[in-house]
């Protein structure tokens, strides 16, 4: 990686403190949140002393607290005097100053703690399976019974901030209410004391039924709009990103209807993915199946150059299904990194439901292409890179549209470099861009009331989700407003650089940009364009 950090003047050096103050108070305060990768808008970063006990506090009074806190480290850091830092010190200043700003307004103005009870369930169960990640035995038990321990208190206090649930977010909370109890009755028959958290499950679901509940899910316009252009960073007007998202609809559903013509002509694209080869697999040989893929993928990406010298070899690359508590509110497969320093990797969720061919269990072609979006050269690789970085302040740091654009660059890559090259490759990538762009278009088009739920299920189905899939997911992408766009604007913003800076060059292409951290596409043309060793197309 690259040289070793060191702050060199004062400005500098009050920035590493001010980083550093403000990470520990936000993971004092919320030790789950902030540990996950689950909760993009948290910097991911682990508090120096693990109190296993104590659960995430977001009350009216613990969040307006956490929120002027974040302002006042906003305020210092817009006093730091910029003149007498160097570029890269400044980066860290305007990073640092988005992640308070983002994680206060989420708190304040959206506020998924006051809507949303799946995010709260969503706490429960990530803190609770990270209890159980420990690694010794002693440890586990340990962190599993002070964890279990505090989840009654935490659940009580997730009723009381539930003010104005819409509907559609209640019956996904029923929904996520009922896998875990079917999870918890799992671990308690497998030995594990779960306590009162059983009873306290019962007494959130009867809770929710007498929840005050509203209409609308929808956001202000205001709101949405700086949601999207500044929170995930598109930085341009919902009008401009809707026309960007038909755009590209229409482009890759020419594209397909072309490659299908040449795989089973006289067929449309949609019927053509019938005859996509399909590989029965299911269970641990589904997981074995990826892993074999995963082992092809990382030499190949390591041959050609894509991954950074000195990436810590220590960073594991674990394959697991998705977990019970969780199947509510997952659409897809998923990648979870493992905070901490050097990079300790991640685990790679495979979904296991609904993938199936004429009633059998498996995968489509297609699956390569997710194990590399998640995996090599896409999160896992990211990840890894991210927490070896020599600067600390931006280990911590994730950017939803630098994030989830990196991992659909990756699947670019990997054509590019020659991994995929069988016939239904071309088809299969233009497929997912399809469907990307169509579910931010249901994404900007629900929260603005450019379309209903039935026509959002139609532009899905339009692009190949069964039906009953299509209404299952549609819910799940209303949890996180704004993060369906990420993945076409960032692949977009960096297929830009690719064809500038690395159409030669794909290996030097991929290490300067994963040395820099989650920096942002516009930052990184900057970086590129003076690095030297690319040249601009």
């Amino acid at each position: 990686m690259s040289k070793r950090f060191k702050s060199s003047t004062n400005s500098a050096k009050q920035l590493e403190a001010i980083a550093t103050r403000a990470y520990a108070v936000i993971a004092e305060a919320f030790p789950v949140c902030a540990v996950s990768d689950e909760f993009y808008f948290f910097p991911q970063v682990v508090p120096k002393e693990r109190d296993w006990s104590v659960w995430d506090n977001f009350s009216a009074a613990r969040v307006a607290s956490m929120a002027d806190s974040l302002l006042g480290f906003e305020r210092e850091l817009q006093g730091l005097d910029d003149v007498a830092m160097d570029d890269a010190d400044i980066v860290d200043t305007q990073l640092l100053q988005q992640t308070m700003r983002t994680l206060r307004e989420q708190l304040i103005d959206v506020s998924p703690q006051r809507s949303q009870p799946t995010f709260h369930l969503t706490v429960l169960a990530t803190g609770l399976a990270e209890a159980l990640a420990e690694a010794s035995a002693a440890d586990k038990q340990k962190a599993w019974s002070s964890r279990v321990a505090g989840a009654p208190d935490f659940l009580q206090r997730a009723i009381d901030c539930l003010d104005g649930v819409p509907e559609i977010f209640l019956c996904l909370g029923l929904e996520m209410i009922a896998d875990l109890q079917r999870w918890i009755c799992q671990l308690q028959a497998d030995g594990f004391d779960v306590g009162k958290l059983p009873i306290a499950l019962q007494g959130f679901h009867a809770a929710l039924q007498k929840v005050k509940l509203v209409e609308s899910y929808r956001l202000s316009e205001e709101l949405q709009e700086r949601l999207v252009v500044e929170h995930i960073g598109c930085d341009m007007s919902i009008d401009t990103l809707w026309s960007l998202l038909n755009d590209e609809l229409q482009e890759m559903e020419a594209l397909l209807m072309n490659e299908a013509g040449c795989l089973v002509p006289g067929v449309p694209w949609t019927e053509a993915e019938r005859h996509i080869p399909f590989v029965e697999a299911a269970g641990d040989d589904l997981r074995k199946l990826y892993r074999y893929e995963l082992v092809k993928m990382e030499a190949h990406c390591r041959r050609i150059g894509l991954v950074p010298e000195g990436l810590s070899a220590d960073a594991t690359l674990e394959v697991a299904a998705v977990p019970k508590s969780l199947t509510a509110i997952r659409a897809s497969d998923a990648y979870s990194a493992s905070p901490g320093y050097p990079s300790r990797g991640g685990i790679f969720f495979v979904m296991e439901q609904d993938r199936n061919h004429d009633g059998r269990a498996g995968r489509t072609l297609e699956y390569r292409m997710t194990a590399v979006h998640e995996a090599w050269p896409g999160h896992h690789l990211l990840d890894s890179c991210r927490w070896d970085l020599d600067r600390p302040l931006r280990r911590p740091l994730e950017f939803p549209l630098f994030y989830e654009g990196w991992a659909c660059l990756a699947e670019e890559l990997m054509i590019r470099s020659g991994y995929f090259d069988g016939p239904w490759d071309r088809f299969l990538l233009a497929k997912r861009r399809a469907e990307r762009a169509a579910r931010g278009l249901v994404d900007l088009g629900l929260q603005g009331g450019r379309m209903t739920i039935d026509q959002a299920g139609e532009i899905l189905v339009r692009v190949g989700y069964r039906q009953e899939t299509a209404r299952a997911v549609i819910p799940k992408y209303l949890l996180r407003s704004g993060y369906q766009v990420c993945y076409t604007l960032g692949l977009k913003q960096g297929l830009t650089l690719l064809d500038q800076y690395g159409r030669d060059d794909v290996g030097g292409f991929s290490q300067t940009i994963l040395q820099e951290g989650e920096i942002g596409f516009e930052r990184l043309e900057r970086i590129l364009a003076a690095s030297g060793k690319l040249t601009a197309q």
